[in-house]
């Protein structure tokens, strides 16, 4: 058992061990700390409690892997990854709505604009079609109808950290793909 003051390195060679007291010793002294600053920059407590309990999650399932100096340095930056992460999910999330509504509302303009709409969409569909078809339906919950992932975890029975590992997949597949098809498409326009 570790009684204070306890030597950083003797905690963190336990931890990397294997030793779950070295490891509730750490989660006591720092998780409201690693909570407060997610809290800090979202504003949303229960996305908060979920980034700093996978936080801790990835230091037991990573122990023998890590080499940190200061457990308080890595958990303290790691929580900042995790919100601008977060962040930038919900940021491309957002933007792949704004462009089906922005398409939806030039589509209804003039004929080019209607073909164009038409293209895109069969490409997004098409590329879609490449994904496997779990991975295909979180996309479309979580982009095209703006799912949150915990919804989406309970409405296909699957973890969030499931959910997230589709949505980070079909994500990287579909900005390669649609790069793909909008080089290709101004080749098309340039000739």
């Amino acid at each position: 058992m570790f009684i204070a003051p306890y030597n950083e390195e003797q905690i963190l060679k336990a931890l990397s061990e294997g030793d779950k007291e070295a490891f509730l010793k750490i989660y006591e002294d720092y998780w409201y700390k690693v909570f407060l600053i997610a809290y800090k920059r979202l504003g949303k407590k229960d996305v908060a409690e979920e980034l700093t309990q996978d936080l801790f999650l990835k230091l037991w399932e990573k122990r023998q892997n890590l080499k940190p100096q200061k457990i308080s340095n890595y958990l303290y930056v790691s929580i900042k990854n995790a919100v601008i992460d977060y962040i930038h999910s919900g940021l491309v999330a957002n933007k792949y709505l704004d462009f089906y509504k922005a398409f939806g509302e030039l589509s209804s303009s003039n004929t080019q604009n209607v073909v164009e709409f038409d293209d895109l969409s069969e490409a997004i569909e098409n590329g879609l079609l490449k994904l496997p078809a779990k991975t295909q339906q979180v996309f479309k919950l979580s982009r095209l109808d703006g799912w949150a992932p915990n919804k989406i975890a309970k409405h296909l029975h699957l973890s969030e950290k499931t959910v997230g590992y589709h949505l980070t997949k079909s994500l990287k597949f579909m900005r390669s793909y649609l790069r793909e098809y909008l080089l290709i498409s101004l080749l098309f326009i340039s000739i």
